[in-house]
């Protein structure tokens, strides 16, 4: 059975679909079959593969932006040899209006939270871990992950993860931050307009590099999901 991870953040603009889809190219370059679900109303994952009229992505995208996606798409997967899904959510999932990414999250072993290295951006993605916590009691297996995002030169690594360990503390549901991380780089705003991921648009650059660590660091969190 494939392993389900929803890209998820309460605040819009924190780069869930960059995260989403370059993690997707990464782990397609690591041997995984890959499906990505945009279940963002915007489309904005979709908009991504259709900038070229053949896809250039190493990896399968359907646009699923329902409430029902716990119950979709678990038979989408049993009909094909998907190893990993990713699924892009909507922003506001902390709302009790946005049923579309408590439905991702049902339907997801791990829940990976981008955030953008900023007190407020902080304070505002802090607001989903109720709803963590309450897929927790459904899904107590469930596992969290915080990525700091779009880190500019001014923001030390080490002491924006301290602040987004600090930030996430939860009792109810696990919540780790990846050593890893992706900056605010040139490749990843251009190569969304060539329909490439920055592995396949910048080869062996600072990006790319990113991303491959990013993927290494997911890779053994899955391998964690398989064992348990």
């Amino acid at each position: 059975m494939a392993i389900t991870i929803a890209v998820a953040n309460q605040k819009g603009g924190c780069g869930k679909t960059t995260a989403c889809m370059n993690l997707a190219g990464g782990l397609a370059q690591a041997g995984y079959k890959v499906l990505v679900v945009d279940a963002d109303p915007q489309g904005s994952a979709m908009k991504w593969r259709n900038m070229s009229e053949e896809s250039r992505l190493p990896f399968q995208l359907v646009a699923m932006a329902t409430a029902s996606i716990h119950r979709e798409l678990p038979s989408i997967i049993r009909n094909a040899s998907y190893e990993v899904v990713l699924i892009d959510c909507p922003p506001g999932g902390a709302s009790k209006g946005d049923s579309t990414t408590r439905s991702a999250m049902l339907a997801s072993d791990v829940v990976l939270l981008p955030v953008r290295p900023s007190p407020l951006d902080y304070q505002a993605a802090e607001t989903i871990v109720p709803l963590l916590s309450e897929i927790a009691l459904v899904k107590p297996g469930l596992r969290a992950y915080v990525l700091v995002n779009a880190r500019t030169v001014n923001n030390l690594g080490k002491e924006a993860r301290e602040v987004a360990m600090a930030m996430f503390r939860t009792g109810d549901v696990k919540i780790e931050v990846f050593s890893s991380e992706l900056s605010h780089l040139t490749a990843f705003t251009e190569s969304p307009a060539t329909g490439r991921t920055v592995l396949d648009y910048a080869p062996g650059s600072k990006a790319a590099e990113q991303v491959l660590q990013l993927t290494n660091e997911v890779i053994a969190c899955l391998s964690q999901n398989v064992a348990a």
